[in-house]
């Protein structure tokens, strides 16, 4: 840059030919420009976000208030559920849950937006969440109507220990479903058992399809009786059910602590004393150590020790058996003494 502004100075008469080739030209200073220093503005606030985090008890206490309703029909709608329900008390929030859609790369949201739902689905689940946990009471007394020639089931997302057990009690377990079965399908199957509550069966969240099990609940425990009398005579879509007595999660609880304790009283049995008799290894048991003596192996590549050097020379290279050297220091062969020095060997 700078020869080409002289350059253009001396056509312009301004520097002589002299000046150009006399005067040095200055080389600009390497690395880089020193930054301006800007002011430091001050970071902007974050924005409260829609869903603020909530903490385990605030948690608690929304589920506390939370009803759900599943079996409902596919296109019922939001407007028909409030109505439903608004009688009970004030609903906060109303959501749908479940809902199968059609292609699942295009993800749940669009297919939702787009009404691109399964056409073999058959029924959805809801939760609603009201102003005060007294209007679940009320709001139970809706499970097990009419929706649409479905059975609906209302039910509460928190219970007690209690309420656990006695649910166990009055259901069943049933597997080998066929995948396309429906809850009605199951019902028809063991309405003669008894009154039922309602039928739960398990689905894949994406494409709603059965996983082959789920849950029978009776008003009574008779109906759990006259179940298990049936149970090799219950037919769904020509398959054979297949019927169980319900545990509920706090048995299976209980029973798993039990086993617990029995596999430690037998740890403990076995190391104690009682019914044999005591031996010096017992005192390394306790105390947690090992005799690492007994747990050596014989290691052919590695070097002998001076004592044992002249057995396991002979065993290495000849394959001879030595017997052990006699006191006075000879060795000991088959038959007959014969006294060799030991000089000989080495």
């Amino acid at each position: 840059k700078q020869w080409y502004q002289r350059r253009v100075a001396i056509t312009a008469g301004a520097l002589s030919v002299e000046e150009v080739y006399v005067k040095p030209l200055v080389k600009p200073a390497k690395g880089k420009r020193p930054k301006k220093n800007k002011p430091i503005e001050p970071e902007p606030e974050p924005e409260a976000s829609k869903f603020p985090s909530l903490s385990p008890e605030e948690k608690l206490e929304i589920d506390k208030r939370t009803l759900f309703v599943g079996n409902l029909p596919l296109g019922y709608k939001r407007k028909q559920l409030r109505k439903l329900f608004a009688g009970f008390g004030k609903i906060q929030s109303l959501r749908f849950r479940s809902v199968a859609i059609a292609d699942l790369k295009l993800g749940r949201k669009v297919c939702l937006k787009t009404n691109k739902v399964n056409e073999n689905a058959t029924c959805k689940n809801a939760y609603i969440v009201f102003d005060h946990e007294g209007c679940l009471e009320e709001a139970l007394s809706k499970n097990g109507i009419l929706v649409n020639d479905h059975h609906i089931r209302v039910d509460r997302i928190v219970k007690s220990k209690q309420q656990i057990k006695d649910d166990s009690k009055n259901s069943i377990f049933i597997g080998n479903i066929p995948f396309a079965a429906s809850e009605e399908d199951i019902r028809l199957a063991l309405e003669q058992c008894g009154e039922i509550e309602y039928v739960r069966l398990l689905r894949d969240s994406k494409t709603n399809i059965g996983k082959g099990f789920g849950y029978v609940k009776f008003a009574d425990s008779s109906g759990v009786m006259f179940a298990m009398k049936i149970k090799d005579t219950v037919e769904v879509n020509g398959r054979k059910l297949r019927i169980q007595r319900c545990k509920s999660k706090v048995t299976l609880e209980n029973t798993k602590k039990a086993k617990e304790l029995k596999t430690k009283q037998k740890d403990e049995a076995n190391k104690s004393f009682r019914g044999r008799k005591s031996k010096s290894s017992d005192k390394d048991i306790f105390s947690g150590k090992v005799n690492k003596s007994k747990n050596k192996k014989f290691d052919s590549n590695k070097r002998p020790s001076k004592r044992n050097k002249q057995k396991t020379m002979s065993k290495q290279r000849f394959g001879k058996k030595v017997n052990k050297a006699s006191k006075k220091g000879g060795i000991v062969n088959k038959g007959k003494k014969k006294k060799v020095p030991t000089a000989t060997l080495r």
